[in-house]
């Protein structure tokens, strides 16, 4: 098994379940950290939710590798259930894999940014655009109609390149 270098406590581990699945995730993530092994009808009882909308989030996160269940005959149902459990040590690779996303998205951001002119109103809620762009649209933006002028990406890129540089450290 690799060894990582972080460590994801249980506020970090909600964290996860919440950008994964959103704020229902995180309930249900409490609620199996306390309680682990509960069935799909208990956890839609204690979290107030349908029970067809927990079996859903399950299956979601189960795709996720952040839960898993052990089938087991109820004898006092007299059926087969399902006990959910929390997969903590499956949570380290989950945001393993979305900090490499996230680097190679920051890399895709660079790497546009080195290779390409840009040019920008000024204005934050308007966009940048590439050379072509920018003279099809005659150094005139096209939301406010401010003057397009050479956008300098110095800043940008000494914080991606920190941002990348935080994230190799993490995954090494």
């Amino acid at each position: 098994m690799e060894d990582y270098m972080f460590y994801i406590d249980a506020e970090g581990l909600l964290s996860v379940f919440r950008l994964m699945g959103g704020a229902e995730a995180e309930e249900l993530a409490k609620l199996l950290l306390t309680r682990p092994g509960m069935r799909e009808d208990e956890l839609a009882s204690a979290l107030q939710m349908d029970v067809k909308r927990v079996r859903k989030l399950l299956h979601q996160l189960n795709e996720l590798s952040l839960v898993a269940y052990d089938m087991v005959v109820d004898k006092e149902l007299n059926k087969r259930v399902f006990r959910w459990r929390l997969q903590q040590e499956q949570v380290q690779g989950v945001v393993k894999t979305q900090l490499k996303r996230i680097a190679e998205r920051l890399r895709m951001l660079k790497k546009h940014y080195e290779t390409n002119q840009l040019y920008w109103c000024g204005n934050q809620g308007c966009r940048k655009y590439i050379f072509d762009e920018a003279l099809d649209k005659f150094f005139k933006c096209p939301s406010c109609g401010g003057r397009l002028m050479v956008f300098d990406s110095t800043e940008l890129l000494r914080i991606v390149d920190e941002k990348l540089a935080e994230i190799n450290k993490l995954l090494e």
